[in-house]
């Protein structure tokens, strides 16, 4: 969990940008979109600062060290189950990380994409 408490304005901020799904006190639901394309503009050698700015976000806001920690669990994930795995991507309390084995519903999908904080 992240040590990062988000004020409410922070949250709103965060929020608008397009390539994150949702915000809470405590983390934020990126897009897996951005995620995928996080990871391949890194292989391409730009910075994770860069990358991130790039794509509309403030470093001040989400923490200078949190690009790196993302893009490390993000290349991992792609590596093993390419940019599919972001869809199906579990995460929270009790989870294995790994994306799951079944198909979701729309609904299943939609509680996914919105941690409980």
């Amino acid at each position: 969990m992240s040590k990062n408490i988000y004020t409410e304005f922070q949250i709103k901020e965060l929020e608008k940008n397009p390539s994150i799904i949702s915000a809470s006190k405590r983390s934020i639901s990126y897009n897996p979109e951005f995620k995928t394309k996080a990871v391949k503009e890194y292989k391409k050698r730009k910075s994770l600062s860069q990358i991130f700015i790039e794509h509309g976000f403030n470093l001040k806001i989400i923490g200078k060290e949190k690009p790196k920690l993302f893009l490390q669990r993000w290349r991992d994930t792609f590596e093993r189950f390419g940019g599919e795995g972001f869809l199906t991507e579990i995460r929270g309390k009790g989870s294995t990380g790994r994306p799951s084995s079944k198909p979701q519903s729309a609904e299943d999908q939609g509680r996914s994409e919105n941690p409980i904080p």
